[in-house]
């Protein structure tokens, strides 16, 4: 299948580097999932929304993993209660059958449809060990069994439902499969090699960071200065250096995008963070917790004294 490459730069909301717009063009030509790792906050799941914006693919299919999350349940489901309230009625026939009460999940109807889309399976070290380890043989080939759905019942099923046992997807051009995790659980090594690994690292540069606040606020430079803004990001930059190995959870660019709106909406000069860049204003929305916030307060005095 011929299609552009995905350059991580064509969108007005996400900005990807060239390494990792490379590893995706590797895992779309090689049809292997990605596995996306980084720091909360840095872009993980908005890369598979990128990837299907500049593709033209549609809305990125989600699929959120929970501690209770079944790698069965994302292929099919069958109603068992419905079936079994059907069964106390004595003129309901159909209850005798399973078809009637199957239905495709999120990936299943994904690779049924056999229309090229992005698939995010998002937080995957959330479910227990099994769920990847079952999930292998489904992202290797985009087929998969109803081992439940009766040989019988193939064809009453395929008549009634649209699809039988077997459940082939487009070989040629499968969908498109980002997996994230924050390495909660350490993930099977067979699961492993059977992905590319991408890493989401935090933007090193000014320009970066400037790219990624005008994308995502879009505010102009009417509205938002390039003197304010850079001004912010060289405070948000020291704020998060300072912070970095010290607190559970460093400000990263989620943080960063809606500390910019507040500072927009509160007027705030570069002259004004330019003058304390340790402490700018509003620096107490950059955290997330109690602890993290008292320990910068702390490290921003003591670093205040330094100077």
């Amino acid at each position: 299948m011929n299609e552009a490459s995905y350059t991580g730069n064509a969108t007005d909301f996400y900005r990807a580097s060239p390494a990792v717009a490379k590893i995706v063009n590797l895992a779309i030509s090689l049809k292997r999932p990605m596995l996306v790792e980084g720091e909360p906050g840095c872009g993980k799941t908005t890369l598979a929304a990128s990837i299907a914006a500049e593709k033209k693919l549609g809305d990125v299919i989600k699929i959120s993993v929970k501690s209770t999350s079944r790698a069965q349940d994302l292929l099919y489901r069958i109603n068992a209660l419905r079936r079994l309230q059907d069964a106390q009625n004595p003129q309901n026939t159909q209850a005798q059958f399973v078809y009637p009460y199957l239905s495709l999940g999120p990936l299943g109807e994904v690779i049924h449809a056999k229309a090229r889309r992005v698939l995010l399976i998002d937080e995957i070290d959330k479910a227990d060990i099994d769920f990847p380890n079952d999930l292998l043989e489904v992202l290797d080939k985009f087929t998969f069994q109803i081992d439940d759905l009766p040989i019988e019942e193939d064809s009453l099923c395929q008549a009634g439902r649209g699809f039988g046992r077997t459940v082939v997807g487009n070989l040629d051009a499968p969908p498109i499969v980002v997996i994230t995790s924050n390495r909660e659980k350490r993930l099977p090594e067979p699961f492993l090699r059977r992905c590319l690994y991408v890493r989401v690292r935090f933007p090193e540069t000014v320009d970066e960071l400037q790219d990624i606040i005008r994308k995502n606020t879009r505010l102009t430079v009417a509205e938002l200065g390039d003197m304010v803004l850079n001004a912010a990001v060289v405070s948000f930059m020291r704020v998060r250096q300072l912070a970095s190995g010290n607190t559970q959870k460093p400000p990263t660019t989620s943080e960063l995008i809606d500390w910019v709106r507040i500072l927009h909406w509160d007027g705030v000069s570069a002259e004004t963070l330019q003058a304390n860049p340790e402490r700018p204003p509003n620096w107490g929305t950059l955290f997330k917790t109690a602890a993290d916030l008292d320990t910068y307060d702390a490290l921003s005095r003591a670093k205040q004294k330094q100077t």
